[in-house]
């Protein structure tokens, strides 16, 4: 049994995903850069997904997002990945599935110690796993451009439904870039940094990114480990098959105060027994059974979507 999503209304989430057989299918480029940011920005537009945070390596990515229920979300990370998918074998010329599993979503408590935890998290992506020196330095898509110093961003977003239904025209020959819409990434702050100025935020992710650097610095002299580059990077193949990890299980929330997160993991453990309950109910031949708030049924559908009244367990 698939395990149940978190359905947290006006919650925050990291999201993760990581590419089928760990291949590097996302090696950072201008293009694959553009395609990602594209795809961000298009679902985000179609969605109202709010994104503070994120980081593409070359196997896997984050993303840090608030959704006002479980609905908005699946929508959002139905166009993401099928849409990176779709794209991006395009852009390699392979076909097949990308992914290695459906993406994971975990809520992230709405304190600012644990937000800015998972924030510092993925910025020090690239360099505590030694492929850069520095947060700055890394070449793929990421949020970094903005965090630091409020840069915009951008993407392109290409069209693939007009450009085959154009190319079935007799004597079509397409113009460059017909088919392409920039669209800007619209990034919202971390919850927890709302009423702080723009600047402010800037400086915050900005001493992220220094204790980072020093961090990652002090271990590698002491270790003498050294760092791939970015010349490396860029030279990768994609086609070799990487062998998986051990890893620790997943938490089921983020929340840096035990009380906090043991408050909700009992929370997601009294949705997930009041879910299977309805479940078996429904299965039974109980088609007006209630469901849990922010789930879904068995045979699809959204169970009464949350309104905007926060979180009660917190």
């Amino acid at each position: 049994m698939r395990t149940l999503r978190c359905p947290f209304p006006l919650f925050c989430y990291e999201i993760t995903t990581r590419t089928i057989n760990r291949r590097f299918l996302m090696k950072p480029g201008e293009d694959m850069n553009s395609i990602i940011m594209g795809v961000l920005a298009r679902a985000q537009e179609l969605t109202g997904v709010h994104i503070h945070g994120f980081h593409f390596a070359s196997n896997h990515y984050h993303l840090l997002i608030t959704v006002r229920n479980t609905q908005q979300k699946s929508k959002f990370m139905r166009m993401v990945n099928g849409n990176l998918s779709k794209k991006l074998n395009h852009l390699h010329g392979r076909r097949g599935t990308m992914w290695h599993r459906r993406f994971r979503a975990i809520g992230v408590a709405p304190d600012e110690e644990t937000q800015t935890a998972r924030l510092r998290y993925i910025m020090a992506h690239g360099v505590k796993e030694d492929l850069v020196e520095k947060v700055g330095d890394w070449p793929g898509a990421t949020a970094l451009p903005w965090l630091l110093r409020g840069e915009p961003i951008y993407g392109v977003w290409t069209d693939f439904t007009a450009r085959y239904n154009a190319s079935r025209r007799k004597g079509y020959v397409e113009a460059p870039g017909e088919f392409d819409t920039v669209y800007e990434l619209r990034m919202t702050v971390l919850p927890c940094w709302a009423g702080m100025s723009a600047e402010a935020c800037r400086r915050r992710a900005h001493d992220l990114a220094v204790e980072i650097d020093d961090t990652a610095a002090r271990r590698r002299r002491e270790t003498g480990a050294g760092v791939l580059g970015v010349a490396a990077i860029f030279d990768a193949d994609i086609h070799i098959e990487r062998p998986q990890r051990r890893r620790n299980p997943a938490p089921a929330v983020h929340a840096v105060c035990p009380v906090v997160r043991k408050r909700l993991k009992a929370g997601l453990r009294a949705i997930a027994v009041a879910y299977a309950e309805a479940s078996a109910r429904f299965r039974e031949g109980e088609w007006d059974v209630e469901f849990p708030e922010g789930t879904f049924r068995p045979s699809g559908g959204f169970a009464t979507p949350h309104g905007d009244e926060g979180f009660a367990m917190w």
